[in-house]
């Protein structure tokens, strides 16, 4: 049994698709020099950054169709040291679309 979301038809769920989209055009890179973790969803476009207090990140926000383009670790060593699991892994996890404020204010 399957607990993947599925749509009509037991295709993809619209949710899916974008996901997998996202994941195979996400782009990450690690500057050693500045200790910052870059992770972009597709090309980059022009966006606010907004912080995420709760995940003590940096999220880039497109503010007209509020959807998340990407996000910024600033201090990774030492987030990574307190968010990564035994075997060296790690999450964030994201919404597709920022509710919150996207004016930008809180950088």
């Amino acid at each position: 049994m399957s607990t993947t979301p599925q749509g009509p038809g037991n295709e993809p769920s619209f949710a899916d698709e974008n996901a997998l989209r996202i994941a195979s055009e996400s782009i990450t890179y690690f500057d050693e020099a500045s200790d910052t973790y870059h992770c972009t969803y597709g090309p980059p476009i022009p966006a606010v950054t907004i912080h995420d207090a709760e995940r003590d990140i940096l999220v880039r926000v497109e503010p007209q169709s509020r959807q998340v383009v990407g996000f910024t670790i600033p201090n990774f060593r030492a987030w990574y040291a307190e968010h990564s699991s035994e075997d060296g892994q790690f999450d964030v996890e994201l919404p597709s679309l920022w509710l919150d404020d996207v004016s930008g204010d809180d950088e």
